[in-house]
C-alpha cells in the first residue's frame, strides 16, 4: 500500500509494496550479524534467559528414558526461575559480529546457529562460543530464507533459486531453478522441498533429486511465507490472504481472510495457524474451521516475523524494532522487548531458554 515503506528489492509484504534492506545505506550497514534475531542496522542480539547450569552427568543418569537420581527440587526451582524470566525479560544479551550486511534469516539449535544475509552468504556459528565455524557461498544475491534439519540445509535467494546443501559437508547438493523472481521462504520434509516467491507462486520439489513436481497458482501477490506440516502447505501472501493446500495434489483446501493488508509471515503446527501482517496485527486461526480465534494487538508497524511451534507461546518481530512474546490463547503480550534493535527485525526464533 501507499503507506508501506519501499526499500530495496528483497521481499514484498503488500500487494504493491517492496520491502527489504536499504541499498542506499549498504555502505553504512557493513554490519554484524544477529545471533538469534536478525536485524538490519544494528548487530543482532541473542537473548538467553538466566538460569543455573543444567544438572551435570554426575547429578543425573539415564535409565529407560527417565532421569534417575535427579535433584527434582533443583529442576523444579530452575523451571520456576525460567518461567519468571520469560515474564520479566531478565536475560543475558549477546552480540555476534560476522556478516558484512543485513541478516535476513536465522535458525538455531543447542549446538549451532545458522544465518543468511544480504552479503550473499550463509554462516554457521557455534552456539556456545558464538564463533563462526563455516561460511557457505553459492547464491548470487541476498539469502532471504533458510531451513535445516540434521543433514540438510535449504536456502532461498533474491537470485530466484533454491540451494539444497549437505549441511555436514558444507557443500551444495542441488540448485533448484524455476521461479522467475526472488525466493522468499522455504520449507521441507523427508521427501519434499517447498518454496514460495515474489512471482506469486509456490513450487513443490522432490527432495532426493530436485525434480519440480508441481507449481501452485492462486495468490495474487508475492507469496512471502510458507509452512509445511504433514500433507498440508500453508502460504501467506501480499494479497492479504492465507491459503492451505494439499501437498500431494496441489489442490486448494481453504482460504483464510481477515487481514486488511499484505501478510509477511505465517506459522503452522498442524492445528493452529499464526499470521503477521503489515496491518500491524497478529491473527490466530483454527486450521480446520478457518475461523480466527484471536487477534493480537501491540505492534506499531509491519509484523515481519513469527515463531510458534505449538502450545500457548509465540514470539514476533516487527519493523517497529521490538520483539514481543505472546500468549496466543489469552491474547496477552507477556513480554515486550523494546531496546534490543535500532532497526527492523527480520527474523526471530525461540527455544525454552533463548530468543
Amino acid at each position: 500500500g501507499a503507506n508501506t515503506p519501499r526499500v530495496g528489492d528483497e521481499d514484498s509484504y503488500g500487494s504493491d509494496a517492496v520491502i527489504g534492506a536499504n541499498a542506499a545505506n549498504s555502505a553504512s550497514m557493513q554490519r554484524i550479524l544477529a545471533a538469534y534475531t536478525g536485524s538490519s542496522l544494528r548487530p543482532a542480539i541473542a537473548l538467553q534467559h538466566r538460569v543455573a547450569p543444567s544438572p551435570t552427568p554426575s547429578m543425573v543418569s539415564k535409565f529407560g528414558g527417565r532421569l534417575v537420581g535427579a535433584d527434582w527440587r533443583y529442576l523444579f526451582n530452575q523451571r520456576l526461575k525460567l518461567d519468571k524470566n520469560w515474564k520479566t525479560g531478565i536475560a543475558d544479551i549477546h552480540t555476534v559480529a560476522g556478516h558484512a550486511d543485513s541478516v535476513y534469516c536465522v535458525q538455531f539449535d543447542h549446538e549451532k546457529i545458522v544465518t543468511g544475509s544480504r552479503d550473499r552468504t550463509v554462516k554457521i556459528w557455534d552456539s556456545k562460543t558464538l564463533q563462526c565455524s563455516r561460511t557457505l557461498a553459492g547464491h548470487d544475491a541476498s539469502v532471504l530464507c533458510l531451513k535445516y534439519d540434521s543433514t540438510t540445509l535449504v536456502t532461498g535467494s533474491s537470485d530466484s533459486t533454491v540451494i539444497v546443501w549437505d549441511l555436514l559437508a558444507g557443500s551444495p547438493s542441488l540448485r533448484l531453478a524455476s521461479h522467475s523472481a526472488g525466493v522468499l521462504d522455504v520449507a521441507f520434509d523427508s521427501e519434499h522441498v517447498v518454496s514460495c516467491s515474489k512471482d506469486c507462486t509456490i513450487k513443490v520439489w522432490r527432495r532426493s533429486d530436485g525434480k519440480l513436481l508441481r507449481t501452485l497458482f492462486g495468490h495474487r501477490g508475492p507469496v512471502n511465507a510458507v509452512q509445511l506440516h504433514d500433507s498440508r502447505i500453508v502460504s501467506a501472501s501480499g494479497d492479504s490472504l492465507i491459503k492451505m493446500w494439499d501437498l500431494s495434489t496441489g489442490e486448494l483446501i481453504r482460504t483464510f481472510a481477515g487481514h486488511t493488508r499484505g501478510l509477511a509471515c505465517v506459522q503452522f503446527d498442524g492445528k493452529t495457524i499464526v499470521s503477521g501482517s503489515s496491518d500491524q496485527l497478529i491473527k490466530v486461526w483454527d486450521a480446520e474451521s478457518g475461523q480466527c480465534t484471536q487477534t493480537l494487538r501491540g505492534h506499531k508497524d509491519l509484523v515481519r516475523t513469527l515463531h510458534f511451534n505449538g502450545g500457548r507461546r509465540a514470539v514476533s518481530g516487527s519493523y517497529d524494532q521490538t520483539i514481543k512474546v505472546w500468549d496466543i490463547v489469552s491474547g496477552e503480550c507477556t513480554l515486550d522487548l523494546k531496546d534490543v534493535h535500532t532497526s527492523w527485525v527480520f527474523d526471530v526464533q525461540f527455544s525454552t531458554s533463548r530468543i
